[in-house]
């Protein structure tokens, strides 16, 4: 037998996905995480699958993670003592950013911290132009003193990044060749290699954030393969990036900034390729986890993507799924500001304690909490009764720190604590779809995460989404959705010159570099050369834009007929996109993108005959009251693995299984689908 496994590592659980190549069958695993040490948990929890499934861990050929390592070196700025090299002239850089206000009457804001502090940020004397000419040679001397200065500093890594070194890189390299030299340990990240566009900001602060966090990335990941090694697992680690592709274990490690929405992209590919076999191509997906609520679009199939984001407002400029993050989770706490107003979030509970009715000691009021007071969840929800969770504690936690204070009665406390968290959702719901003119009312909101079906109906019902989805096993979604990412590289080359001045035989050119890059790159990760997808794009804008439009362009030698097509489409997108072309305006081509593809053995969700009843009895296996708008309902709780396709459900209703709990309001209604999916649909207003 041969076994590909995907783990997913979350704020409170470890989720696994083991699919068999041979026979296509899927299982799942959840475990609790280890927020110390991830690797533990994973470990912990491939080695529980194995055991219940009876297979050796021997036979896992394959193994891929979705990892928040570096998100978390982030947030908790726990990352490497960094050093910066630039240009004479641009040690502030970093600091002073890209001038803009993140609230722009709020004259007490204040800009984050960099990375780097001031006295670690040094200069060297050389000048690059933009048209890659070296106007400064680079000053040997003046390196050498500044390399011996770092060293003293007993820096873990250093990023580099002078000006124009995406036109000609001469000098970083050979400052990096100096640096490996003389302090061969150190963590280095050269510009050039990490993102090759202009904008010296942008370029800059991703720079750094990959030097920042290279060091924790790559000590985790060495301890990830010893442990899966020691499971018995004899694959090498491979490692889900932001765009939605994978990689290998040491391409993540020279490139963890690329790794910044590692699990949240994996939920998306799982999402999507689930709700478009079921027929949806237009999908909202939601995961809602322990500690955080992740939003995406798809419009006609196509995943939303991004080539700029922020974290904790610094730039990475990196292409990722465009996923909206709010820091709304099961774990997320209850609290009441100075105003005396219930507010939900963004601090969690987390695993440790994780909320009061986990019974670890966690005193304070969460929304897990919030959901076992009102009956959405029971005391035997979690992982299959396995993890039994204690409502007196639940009650004590929302009453003593919510309701007390507030002077309410303790099933408005935790329905006012459920309300205020659907706000802050959905109104991130609202930034992808409405704010982007989407119309959510065309689209399926299929969710996801452990929480994620808990909420979702509601959610569904106050935006008028039509049709709720929720997966086969919508806890470990993110899971499988490792499983169902293909192989994938993103490469790019500056241009910055007028359509006119540009010759195909040179776009071609061009193009053919970066071609050779991306099957070297695929190469190294054994991908055969005949199995690899290369797709060309051009950012493109009028001359004096700031704004890019991608703009396809054809495999093969450009010719000046194609060009002139893609110039024509790039015409036509502006208009749908701004309301308004120009065509006497001159295009200017931006930057070169590639993307390369190679497709990865998938699981597939095979659909059944529909012989279920309007009324599955048999699924039933108990009853108990729910809270819905201020009072309770006698609530059938139905056993998932034992709903048929066909079956139908009338609300309200509950639905358990290993790893999530799905409620079903009562003006809706329910159905199982061929491939065991959960379609809940709206009754009228």
């Amino acid at each position: 037998m041969a076994y590909r496994v995907g783990v997913d590592v979350g704020g409170t659980f470890t989720d696994l996905a083991l699919y068999d190549t041979k026979t296509g069958k899927l299982e799942f695993g959840k475990t609790s995480s280890t927020p110390q040490n991830q690797s533990i948990g994973v470990a912990n929890g491939i080695r529980d699958l194995a055991a219940r499934l009876k297979i050796p861990a021997g036979e896992i050929q394959f193994f891929i993670h979705g990892t928040t390592v570096a998100t978390n070196t982030m947030l908790e700025r726990k990352g490497a003592k960094t050093a910066l090299i630039v240009t004479k002239g641009f040690r502030d850089v970093l600091e002073i950013g890209k001038q803009d206000r993140p609230s722009l009457y709020d004259w007490r804001v204040r800009r984050p911290d960099p990375l780097v502090p001031r006295h670690l940020r040094f200069e060297v004397t050389e000048r690059m132009l933009h048209t890659g000419e070296v106007l400064t040679p680079l000053d040997k001397m003046d390196l050498a003193a500044t390399i011996e200065e770092i060293r003293k500093a007993e820096v873990q890594a250093i990023a580099v990044c002078l000006l124009h070194s995406y036109a000609n890189p001469a000098h970083e390299k050979a400052i990096g060749e100096a640096i490996k030299k003389a302090m061969p340990d150190v963590k280095l990240s050269l510009s050039h290699e990490v993102l090759p566009e202009f904008k010296e900001y942008d370029r800059m602060s991703t720079t750094t954030i990959n030097a920042y966090v290279g060091p924790v990335m790559e000590r985790y990941l060495t301890r990830l393969q010893k442990a899966i090694n020691d499971v018995g697992v004899q694959s090498d680690v491979y490692i889900m990036q932001s765009n939605g592709g994978t990689t290998s274990a040491g391409h993540s490690a020279e490139r963890p900034v690329q790794t910044i929405l590692s699990g949240p992209a994996a939920g998306v590919i799982g999402s999507n390729a689930i709700a478009n076999q079921a027929g949806e191509m237009n999908v909202i997906s939601v995961d809602m986890g322990g500690t955080s609520f992740d939003i995406c679009l798809a419009y006609k199939g196509q995943i939303r993507r991004t080539k700029e984001s922020e974290i904790e407002r610094l730039t990475v400029k990196v292409p990722m799924v465009d996923i909206n993050t709010l820091g709304a989770g099961g774990g997320s706490i209850a609290w009441i500001d100075q105003g005396g107003a219930l507010r939900v979030g963004p601090r969690s509970a987390g695993a440790q304690p994780g909320p009061a009715c986990y019974g670890r000691g966690g005193t304070v009021a969460t929304v897990t909490d919030a959901n076992l007071v009102l009956g959405r969840l029971g005391k035997d929800s979690l992982l299959g009764g396995t993890m039994t969770l204690d409502i007196e504690l639940a009650r004590k936690a929302i009453q003593d720190n919510i309701a007390g204070p507030l002077k309410l009665g303790l099933d408005e406390a935790a329905e006012g604590i459920i309300r205020v968290v659907n706000a802050g959702m959905i109104k991130g719901i609202r930034v992808v779809s409405i704010a982007r003119g989407y119309d959510p009312r065309e689209f399926a909101l299929v969710a996801f995460g452990g929480a994620g079906p808990v909420h979702a109906a509601e959610l569904a019902f106050e935006m008028d989404i039509p049709r709720v989805l929720v997966p086969i096993a919508p806890g470990v979604t993110s899971a499988m959705g490792l499983l169902m990412a293909d192989m994938r590289h993103d490469f790019v080359r500056t241009v910055l010159k007028p359509g006119n001045e540009i010759q195909p035989a040179s776009l071609t050119a061009w193009y053919e570099e970066l071609e050779r890059e991306a099957i070297d790159q695929m190469n190294r990760e054994k991908m055969p050369e005949e199995s690899v997808t290369l797709v060309r794009l051009a950012e493109m804008r009028y001359v004096g834009q700031g704004y890019e439009i991608d703009t396809p362009l054809p495999p093969g030698k450009i010719t000046m007929q194609q060009f002139a097509e893609a110039s024509q489409r790039f015409h036509d997108a502006h208009k749908q996109r701004y309301g308004y072309s120009n065509p006497a305006n001159p295009v200017e081509v931006v930057n070169l993108r590639l993307t390369a593809i190679a497709a990865t053995p998938s699981p597939r969700l095979e659909a059944a005959p529909l012989k279920g009843s309007k009324d599955p009895a048999k699924a039933v296996k108990s009853q108990r009251q729910v809270y819905f708008k201020g009072k309770r309902s006698a609530t059938n709780v139905y056993d998932r693995p034992k709903l048929r396709p066909g079956d139908r459900l009338t609300g309200p209703a509950i639905v358990e299984q290993l790893d999530a709990t799905t409620v079903i309001w009562p003006h809706q209604s329910a159905r199982v689908d061929a491939y065991r999916n959960i379609i809940i649909e709206q009754a009228a207003k």
